[in-house]
């Protein structure tokens, strides 16, 4: 794991976060989870889920043991604040893991696969930069084919579908992310040749996926 993708102060709350037990029903994704594992970024913010049904209020009470808290946003199964300064945010996620999360330092880190497919419903909802950054890195890095990640989103997602014109759209939409400013590398990245993936990849699905669309 690349831990110093991670400022000092979220590497301080992560290392008090897994020594936890009550987070331990929890696991680390989003763009910190990736950073950890391909060490392309920094990433300051923890976003944790669960499957179990929680009570953001003893959530609450358990995090004030470990530091300063101001509260965002407290809800049935959301829960957003900074504790000692560093962002977080843990959801009650009912969707299924594609594989078991690895644990690093105490806490549960959910696989490159899970992430890249939280990518993709997260660019679907809203394209932001750092979404389609993670997920090139993703497929860049794990070798996976955007087509075989798209198969595999029903399979964690059993409301949506796939061949999805609304999926492979958003995967080539580019104008929220582009009003982004830019991330903190560790690794080069070229911004443009990052969407150049993405369009390629999706003309060349929706040929084969949609009955009438375009080819590459």
């Amino acid at each position: 794991m690349f831990f110093k993708t991670l400022p000092a102060s979220a590497q301080g709350i992560f290392a008090r976060l897994g020594h936890d037990p009550f987070i331990r029903a929890f696991y680390l994704a989003g763009g910190s989870a990736a950073a950890l594992q391909l060490g392309h970024r920094v990433s300051a913010d923890l976003d944790l889920f669960t499957p179990n049904v929680y009570d953001p209020v003893a959530l609450l009470s358990r995090l004030e043991r470990l530091g300063q808290v101001t509260v965002q946003q407290q809800g049935e199964g959301t829960w957003v604040g900074l504790l000692a300064g560093t962002r977080i945010s843990f959801f009650h996620y009912g969707y299924p893991l594609m594989h078991p999360p690895d644990t690093y330092r105490g806490l549960r880190i959910a696989s490159l696969l899970d992430i890249a497919l939280m990518k993709i419903t997260a660019i679907s909802q809203r394209g932001r930069r750092r979404d389609f950054v993670d997920l090139y890195f993703i497929c860049k890095n794990q070798e996976f084919e955007l087509g075989d990640l798209l198969k595999q989103i029903p399979e964690k997602y059993g409301s949506l579908s796939y061949p999805s014109y609304h999926l492979l759209r958003s995967l080539a939409y580019f104008d929220d992310a582009e009003r982004d400013p830019p991330l903190k590398m560790l690794t080069r990245c070229n911004w443009n040749r990052i969407k150049v993936f993405f369009e390629k990849q999706v003309r060349e699905l929706m040929g084969a996926s949609i009955p009438g669309g375009p080819r590459a």
